[in-house]
């Protein structure tokens, strides 16, 4: 199991090392690229509209723009509970009568006949 364990992680750890060195070495082919394009020096007249060749633009490198990212993302999702709510009162108003006990008797320990 550890060895497994061990596998996998060695695995995922190559395969994130590969893809940045793969990015950043690919970035050196562009380099290539740039340089080996000849400069072209323009002479305008300024009289006249040439067109003598063309500019290559850049294109989009999907090497060169990939980048980690989460995958799954997020939903806020609310739940709405409806239930009836019924208030209850601790206290009341017309209170019938007084409970009130004089003496304490360690047998009986539990809350007041009165609460439950």
């Amino acid at each position: 199991m550890k060895r497994q364990q061990l596998l996998f992680s060695f695995t995922l750890a190559t395969a994130v090392l590969f893809s940045i060195l793969f990015q950043s070495f690919h970035g050196y082919a562009h380099l290539e690229d740039q340089i080996s394009q000849h400069v072209c020096q323009h002479e305008h007249s300024h009289n006249k509209a040439e067109i003598t060749h063309q500019h290559k633009t850049i294109e989009h490198c999907a090497i060169c723009h990939f980048e980690f990212g989460n995958c799954l993302y997020p939903k806020f999702i609310s739940y709405h509970f409806f239930s009836e709510f019924k208030s209850i009162s601790f206290f009341s108003k017309e209170q019938k009568a007084i409970i009130s006990f004089s003496g304490s008797l360690y047998a009986h320990r539990g809350p007041p006949v009165g609460m439950v």
